[in-house]
């Protein structure tokens, strides 16, 4: 019975600092909706008290789902340290999309809807007057898993539900002081 029940849940994992394997699984519909088994595959990490994280991927994309414990409206950047002293790749979801490569503490300015090789879903609009977005389920990412040059990354996050701006995981590998999650894709070939 046990068993089963892991199965239905995917692989779960505890943060502690352990590298997470990002299991292959099936492609899923960027949407913001978690659908019914859609994530059944992956791996689920419960990055705090109110963030679940879903990892999977196939032979060209890391799937990446959030999902907060309260349904809001929310933005997450999404950060990515692919080592060899390249810079830290934020990939940034909300009502707009974009991307930009730096450091903490010294990021370019944004430059929106320049995102390449990757997609999110973005916030849905309620109302223009006053500007009001419908909450999200879940945010989703596809990203093409070859700009990440490696077969090893840390990801971590910033989430944000209102005024309030959490960063995710709440324990793990510390580095440029916050929490980062190791992520290995075992059998995945870096191109050159």
């Amino acid at each position: 019975m046990l068993g089963n029940l892991a199965i239905m849940l995917g692989h779960i994992v505890s943060v502690r600092g352990n590298p997470v394997i990002v299991p292959r699984g099936r492609y899923v519909l960027v949407d913001g909706k978690l659908g019914p088994g859609e994530w059944s595959d992956a791996t689920r990490v419960v990055a705090s008290d109110s963030v679940t994280l879903f990892l999977k991927r196939d032979d060209r994309y890391l799937f990446v789902a959030l999902q907060p414990s309260v349904r809001a409206f929310f933005s997450v950047d999404l950060y990515f340290d692919r080592g060899r002293d390249a810079p830290i790749l934020d990939l940034h979801a909300s009502a707009k999309l974009g991307e930009r490569e730096g450091t903490f503490g010294q990021w370019p300015e944004w430059v929106w809807w320049n995102n390449r090789a990757w997609a999110a879903n973005v916030a849905r609009v309620a109302t223009f007057e006053p500007r009001e977005f419908l909450a999200d389920e879940a945010k989703e990412y596809q990203i093409e898993i070859g700009q990440f040059g490696a077969r090893r990354v840390w990801l971590s996050a910033d989430v944000q539900a209102g005024d309030k701006t959490q960063s995710i995981p709440s324990n793990g590998t510390a580095r440029y002081g916050r929490y980062w999650l190791e992520l290995r894709m075992r059998d995945f070939r870096v191109r050159s």
